[in-house]
């Protein structure tokens, strides 16, 4: 087994490296190869949205460090993934990341079942509300078991230090991708599929995870239940379906409609550009 970890704070040695450090010594005592990625520290380039990856099934263009990402998790049986929780979110390290992956989480399906940890560091429980689904949505986008989920808490650099409890968790749950599991440890949550509690009340009462586009029922003895057959977006059958029904087609139609766009664009671009012009004037 290897297991790779990858903080995307901006701080060496932080709460959140702290954390997936842990998780990656939990490993090591199990007897797994670990290697550990500070994104920070890496030149990533946002997706330029070409499509290239995914209508040509081939690697990102774009000449840069995802490379480095791509390769380093290519070497891994597991993976572990950290952000701080910034402006209740994971930092945009983490958007990055999944965007340059796309082609693995539509046609490519080269990470399936390779199992992955979620780790989030925060000042307060109420720092957090969208962090752990944003990283989550990493590794469920690519087919990748989510085992644990969760955060740790420290307001200061190196605050998490005190808790005890985060440590031993990350430490448990890197043992746990050390030795090859793949099933979900962590807290229950809300809805089956992602077992966070992101649940969607319609204008009309019905119920969904929003993240798994899951849809159900809510009762006050059983909570949210999908419901029957449903599948969630992150199914090998619906991925399939978006990919094929959804996104190559475009393909074509976007060559077939190339003249008719460009002029419908070039019309656009000379009215913003004389509007533009009278607006400097006055």
């Amino acid at each position: 087994m290897r297991v790779l970890g990858m903080s995307a704070s901006p701080r060496d040695w932080g709460n959140t490296e702290i954390l997936v450090q842990q998780a990656l010594a939990g490993a090591r005592r199990v007897g797994a190869e670990t290697e550990f990625l500070r994104l920070a520290e890496l030149d990533l380039r946002p997706c330029r949205g070409c499509l290239a990856c995914v209508f040509n099934d081939r690697d990102c263009l774009i000449e840069d460090d995802y490379h480095v990402v791509l390769g380093a998790m290519r070497r891994s049986s597991a993976v572990v993934l950290g952000s701080p929780a910034y402006v209740l979110g994971a930092t945009a390290r983490i958007k990055l990341l999944q965007e340059r992956l796309l082609r693995f989480a539509t046609r490519s399906r080269e990470f399936v079942d390779r199992p992955g940890v979620v780790v989030a560091a925060a000042g307060r429980p109420t720092d957090v509300p969208f962090t752990l689904p944003q990283i989550a949505t990493t590794f469920l986008s690519l087919g990748m078991p989510v085992v644990d989920q969760f955060v740790g808490y420290g307001q200061g650099p190196g605050e998490v230090l005190w808790d005890e409890a985060a440590l031993r968790r990350a430490a448990s749950a890197g043992e746990a991708l050390g030795r090859g599991e793949t099933g979900f440890r962590g807290d229950p949550g809300t809805c089956p599929s992602c077992h966070f509690d992101l649940i969607d009340v319609g204008a009309r009462g019905e119920v969904s995870c929003p993240l798994c586009d899951l849809p159900g029922t809510w009762t006050p003895d059983h909570g949210f239940r999908p419901r029957p057959n449903a599948a969630p977006r992150w199914a090998e059958e619906r991925v399939r379906s978006h990919f094929e029904d959804g996104m190559m087609p475009s393909h074509d139609r976007f060559r077939e409609h190339r003249a008719e766009i460009n002029a419908r664009l070039d019309a656009l671009r000379a009215a913003f550009d004389q509007t533009g012009a009278t607006e400097k004037e006055s």
